[in-house]
């Protein structure tokens, strides 16, 4: 009889919680073959102080697990961290199934005419001049799958970026970054609080092809010099607190981008930075908005 490998089925198990890191250890603890934390919704985010990290209310944390690997323990692990009330939902999955079905609930997204972000794996079916950013479902904050960043991937799919100087202040992911280099930007510098979130930017910049164009400084380090774009997809809290930092990072002329916000705060966000900035329409989805201004010149 043949040696053949019968196939593995999976054990996945699902968690909702606002405290995603805990989740994580639990799955880590179990040794989880992958963990995922993904955004569970458009529920309205945590409001920090700019120097705090930025989370959402609730988050969902997915652990991947090998065939024979016990549910029960791991559950109740969950609900010793998280509470009894955590919802917890587990799953089977063939191994010849899983990866297509984990495709399937990360399809490639396009935003404008040419700019596509998509996993991996995932098939695009693109005109020659796609542009493509691969980006699998994580930790990072921002797959696109959420209106704040894709509306800012809009933004950016419509700019000329040829040769411009970026900078993007709360990467997360890297997702803005990577789609702006790989949109013609010339250097993309990317800060973020969270060291998990620079270590996240600069992975996916290297599996996209463009680390060379892409840096990680820390927040001390960037200096006063000006942008040619500045882009800040955060919260309103911190982009209120914010405004004279980025507003120093502007050069003249300069696009400044901020979303994250949601259309009750728009006021508050535009009078911060009025003084400095003249204010374009705009763009909202699903309550959230994204606001467009441009750097009047200084004096």
């Amino acid at each position: 009889m043949d040696d053949v490998a019968a196939p593995m089925d999976w054990l996945q198990i699902t968690v909702a919680t606002a405290k995603p890191a805990l989740a994580e250890a639990v799955f880590e603890s179990f040794e989880a073959e992958a963990v995922t934390v993904l955004d569970a919704g458009d529920e309205i985010t945590v409001e920090n102080t700019p120097h705090e990290q930025p989370r959402f209310d609730t988050s969902r944390v997915t652990g991947l697990f090998a065939q024979g690997t016990r549910a029960q323990p791991i559950q109740r692990s969950l609900a010793q961290a998280l509470g009894e009330d955590a919802p917890v939902e587990v799953n089977t999955l063939a191994d010849k199934h899983w990866a297509s079905a984990w495709l399937a609930q990360h399809p490639p997204l396009r935003f404008g005419r040419r700019l596509w972000i998509a996993p991996h794996e995932a098939p695009v079916d693109t005109d020659h001049d796609a542009v493509i950013v691969r980006l699998d479902p994580g930790l990072a904050f921002g797959t696109g799958t959420h209106a704040t960043t894709a509306l800012c991937l809009e933004w950016l799919a419509a700019a000329d970026l040829e040769g411009a100087h970026v900078l993007d202040y709360g990467c997360g992911s890297g997702i803005l970054a990577v789609a702006a280099a790989r949109l013609g930007a010339a250097t993309v510098t990317a800060v973020d609080i969270d060291a998990q979130a620079v270590r996240a930017t600069r992975e996916n910049a290297q599996r996209n092809g463009v680390g060379a164009q892409i840096q990680t400084p820390g927040l001390e380090a960037i200096g006063a010099r000006p942008f040619d774009i500045v882009l800040a997809n955060i919260l309103a809290k911190p982009l209120i607190a914010l405004a004279s930092t980025l507003t120093g990072h502007a050069a003249a002329g300069a696009p400044l981008i901020l979303s994250g916000l949601l259309t009750r705060q728009t006021e508050d966000v535009k009078r911060a930075y009025a003084s400095a900035f003249a204010f374009g329409a705009g763009a909202t989805q699903d309550d959230w908005v994204c606001l467009d201004a441009t750097r009047r010149p200084p004096g």
